[in-house]
């Protein structure tokens, strides 16, 4: 799960706040969802645990009302102290949907502020998108993606990985898109495809809690292929 990051909210995050808002404003925002990937010939569960400011953090730190005594102590993603994350480890995924539960963030701040933050998380899960078409095109230089529709999904997004590296994301979809395109001429590359090499394609399904925000996710579910970039 540490490719992932959710990439498109991890860019988006700084638009949480209203762009009046001071820098020395320590506030923050708690957001924590379920992530269930395909681990093996198994649908497993995890959970995404979150916090966003406009600010800096120093340090923040979540407890579950549904695991006593267990601490999250989240990390900054990518060197932004804007944004802290805590991914489930893949070896501690399970079978086992985890329980809804209120998420207690503690954050300190840079300017040494200490802020206090909640998320409620319901046991709502998505299914595994299914994935029908994932292949280069020769003829259009570009690679097509199909997919079934996720019941209950609310939105989509697709990643191309290089080894640990994202080399391209895609901006959120609608949940009425099945397909795409990919060329090399499209908005979202990193760096550019490499003739001849494999990459892993991710599409991941967004399900929102009650407030639809890129802050509020409930679910998250991921399916993954491969692709030879070819021309």
């Amino acid at each position: 799960m540490n490719s992932f990051k959710i990439i498109f909210i991890a860019l988006l995050s700084l638009s949480i706040f209203s762009c009046n808002k001071k820098d020395d404003e320590a506030s923050g925002i708690g957001d924590a969802f379920i992530v269930t990937k395909r681990i093996g010939s198994n649908d497993v569960y995890g959970l995404s645990i979150n916090a966003y400011t406009y600010s800096s953090f120093k340090s923040v730190v979540a407890l579950s009302t549904a695991q006593e005594g267990k601490t999250y102590n989240l990390k900054s993603i990518q060197g932004f102290k804007t944004n802290f994350s805590y991914e489930t480890p893949d070896a501690e995924y399970t079978t086992a949907k985890p329980l809804a539960s209120t998420f207690d963030f503690t954050a300190i701040f840079e300017n040494g502020v200490t802020d206090e933050f909640q998320d409620m998380l319901s046991g709502k899960v998505l299914a595994m998108p299914i994935i029908d078409t994932c292949q280069y095109n020769a003829t259009k230089n570009l690679i097509r993606l199909t997919w079934k529709p996720v019941t209950d999904v609310e939105s989509y997004s697709i990643n191309i990985i290089d080894g640990s590296s994202l080399l391209f994301g895609s901006t959120e979809l609608p949940k009425t898109i099945t397909g795409v395109s990919i060329s090399k001429n499209v908005d979202g590359w990193v760096s550019a495809p490499v003739a001849g090499k494999t990459y892993k394609v991710r599409l991941f399904a967004y399900l929102y809690e009650a407030e639809k925000n890129t802050y509020n996710l409930q679910a998250v579910s991921i399916a993954e292929s491969e692709v030879v970039w070819g021309d």
